[in-house]
């Protein structure tokens, strides 16, 4: 048995849902400690609070700042002062915690305090995420309204971190490789086991629309969905009070992938992981990213060019555009059909080539307090 820490970034719940399905496909040969902030850490400390094999551990994280509904790039710049100005401390701080518990490997989503951490110990430690899509991929085909901006944001990646000892990225779809980042593992989106369970086991159609929108909704989504004539089940905005044809629900894993598994289609901001797994269940998918979020906005133009999608604006979404959408949605779920998504395997094949042999290993109770709560850092 061998102990892997992992950390991640990002509040949203892509990240958090990529670690779960790595650990729960680890588990119980492996034990994990896993450093998370905000939402992602809430996600996972509530799974895995009672499971002697898991330590969930509080993270400071960098996270996107809005005016209004729209991502501003300075405010966050601005915002991340106080966490970069913390970085060698926390770092110290993780690498004492590291040196109790001494793990076997080291894995990062796009996390930058657990690289430097293991760098300095001389463990090993390698890169599973999605933001290094910027990094390995040929923008050549891209408009060049993206191409301008992921070559300027490409420049940032090595910011966070470099020198893994090995790297793949996970996508719903990929682009060609960029000369010189050919041996980098380009993978599909990990997939939770329940969502594997409603893929062998689908549930009835319900007919519904299953919308996903973070933070912030505009008054024409709703009454756009309204007048579809289709049932809406929304996600991501908390319990509120149903108003005619649109419910809304707290997240909760289970209810969430069945209510995706047996919707007619996803209607979504862009996220990586969600657009993948609601292809893996051949749910065709209008994605509409956050305003001003690149990532977003590049992961909405891919679902258009897959051919599992459309994508548009909430400045441009209509009545009208969402039931032209409806109707292309049989065309587009044939398509789907003969479209792999699951990077599962390659993933677990990919870690299991940078850990020790089982004989190699002594296992231990988890030596670093399982509370662990870097806030208290001081310089």
């Amino acid at each position: 048995m061998a102990t892997i820490v992992y950390s991640m970034c990002g509040e949203g719940r892509g990240h958090a849902t990529r670690v779960q399905t790595i650990v729960e496909a680890m588990l119980p040969k492996h034990r994990f400690i896993l450093l998370a902030a905000r939402d992602a850490y809430h996600q996972l400390y509530d799974r895995y609070q009672d499971n002697p094999l898991v330590s969930v551990r509080r993270l400071p994280g960098l996270f996107f700042s809005y005016r209004g509904q729209k991502v501003d790039y300075g405010k966050s710049v601005m915002a991340s002062i106080p966490y970069l100005w913390k970085l060698r401390a926390l770092t110290r701080y993780v690498s004492k915690m590291m040196e109790r518990d001494r793990p076997a490997l080291a894995i990062t989503d796009f996390e930058p305090i657990l690289p430097r951490a293991a760098r300095k110990l001389g463990i090993p430690w390698i890169s599973l995420d999605h933001q290094h899509f910027l990094s390995v991929s040929d923008f050549s085909d891209l408009p060049w309204r993206f191409r301008w901006r992921g070559l300027f944001l490409r420049g940032s990646i090595p910011l966070f971190y470099s020198g893994q000892a090995g790297e793949a990225v996970s996508s719903f779809y990929h682009l060609p490789s960029r000369p010189g980042t050919e041996t980098t593992l380009r993978i599909g989106v990990l997939l939770r086991q329940n969502i594997l369970d409603f893929t062998a086991n689908p549930p009835a159609p319900a007919g519904h629309i299953l919308v996903y929108i973070r933070r912030h909704a505009p008054a024409n989504l709703w009454e756009t969905l309204e007048r579809s004539g289709r049932p809406s089940i929304v996600y991501g905005l908390g319990e509120r009070v149903s108003t005619g044809t649109i419910q809304f629900k707290k997240i909760a894993e289970h209810e969430f992938v069945r209510d995706l598994a047996s919707a007619e289609c996803l209607v979504s901001t862009a996220g990586n992981q969600l657009v993948g797994e609601a292809f893996h269940l051949k749910k065709p998918v209008l994605a509409i990213p956050e305003d001003g979020n690149f990532e977003q906005e590049l992961n909405a133009w891919l679902v258009k060019k897959s051919g599992g999608g459309w994508s548009t604006s909430f400045q441009q979404l209509t009545p009208h555009y969402l039931q032209q959408f409806l109707l292309a949605v049989p065309s587009l779920r044939r398509r789907l059909e003969h479209l792999s998504v699951c990077g599962n395997k390659e993933a677990i094949e990919f870690i299991s080539r940078f850990l020790p042999e089982p004989s190699a290993v002594t296992e231990h109770p988890f030596l670093s307090p399982n509370v662990w709560e870097p806030e208290s850092v001081t310089l």
